[in-house]
């Protein structure tokens, strides 16, 4: 017998019984099912949530898809997040019926990032475009030993020899309001705005981001966001977001060098899916997927030494080719624990 579902976009008064849901189905002690603060901070959107629920026939919650836009526009751009159907929800197709319903909302598309396996093959099968990120670092030229990587002596540190002429800066928010942002977000979708940038880094609850424009003679060529990680004594640069040309990036080499002098860092990365190789590459970066015995770790929280490859989904959209992913895009960069 098919059980009777009823799959809704929450409403605020549904957060209690989701963070419950998310605490005994997806992860006990898990930070959005213990934090109310930082579950609205993630999720409130007015008087609703942006969660896509199912809801079994005795009004008990029996799945759950969590999303975040990437603008408060009707049209934007949503990833998914915590995706999860109650193993006693009886319903073997629920969890895409769930997604299917978040697809007919009317946003441009859907993306999806840091899937496992399974997931990636119930996407290929919607037919999303799916594949693995590009993990990209600079180590520092100034240290001999690493205590978060873990660094084969035959990868070779160069110094930045660079005729950059670009300059950057440590912005705050009133900074934005003064600064011409305007052009720097036409290069990509999803389509980012000043806005999403306060929101999302500079209003974080939890996290300290550190966001710089990139300005060649006062004019804004790039935003790029930067979130600092301290572990065992010592700090990595994590680089989460990146709005601005392919060319831009090129340069960043200067840029990345000043950083990681300025924090006294380990090294930078940075995973990414739609900036060319090329460009990646003539800014001095090393792709991590190039070498066997290289750890550049992903989890600090807790701590894990290991390699971790990012996969992506997302709808195919006309205009594939500007379909640019980052870090700190979706839920992929946000507090596991309190």
């Amino acid at each position: 017998m098919h059980n009777q579902n009823t799959i809704s976009i929450a409403k605020i008064d549904d957060a209690d019984e989701i963070m419950k849901f998310i605490d005994n189905e997806w992860k006990k002690g898990h930070i959005l099912g213990i934090s109310k603060d930082y579950f609205l901070y993630e999720y409130k959107n007015k008087d609703h949530l942006n969660f896509v629920i199912s809801k079994n026939q005795t009004n008990k919650i029996n799945g759950i898809l969590g999303f975040i836009r990437s603008s408060s526009d009707d049209n934007a751009t949503v990833w998914t997040t915590m995706w999860k159907v109650s193993k006693s929800s009886g319903s073997p197709m629920l969890g895409v019926d769930i997604l299917n319903f978040l697809r007919r909302q009317g946003f441009k598309t859907v993306m999806s990032l840091g899937i496992n396996l399974k997931t990636e093959e119930i996407y290929n099968y919607l037919g999303f475009n799916v594949g693995i990120m590009n993990h990209h670092f600079v180590l520092s030229p100034d240290k001999t030993v690493f205590r978060i990587a873990k660094v084969p002596s035959r990868i070779c540190v160069k110094n930045m020899n660079s005729t950059s002429t670009l300059s950057y800066k440590l912005i705050t928010k009133s900074d934005l309001d003064h600064l011409d942002t305007s052009r720097i977000y036409l290069y990509q979708i999803p389509s980012k705005s000043d806005t999403y940038i306060v929101n999302r880094f500079m209003n974080h609850p939890i996290y300290k981001y550190h966001v710089y424009a990139i300005t060649d003679a006062d004019q804004v060529l790039a935003i790029c966001v930067i979130r600092p990680v301290s572990q065992d004594r010592s700090i990595v640069l994590r680089f989460v977001d990146f709005m601005g040309t392919n060319e831009v990036f090129a340069l960043l080499g200067q840029f990345v060098h000043s950083l990681l002098d300025e924090y006294e860092a380990e090294y930078l990365d940075f995973y990414s899916h739609g900036i060319p190789i090329e460009y990646i590459e003539k800014a001095g970066f090393l792709n991590r997927q190039e070498y066997d015995d290289l750890i550049i770790p992903n989890y600090f929280e807790p701590f894990e030494r290991k390699n971790v490859d990012l996969r992506y989904a997302y709808e195919i959209t006309e205009s594939q080719e500007d379909v640019r992913l980052f870090k700190s895009d979706g839920d992929q960069d946000r507090p596991s624990i309190i």
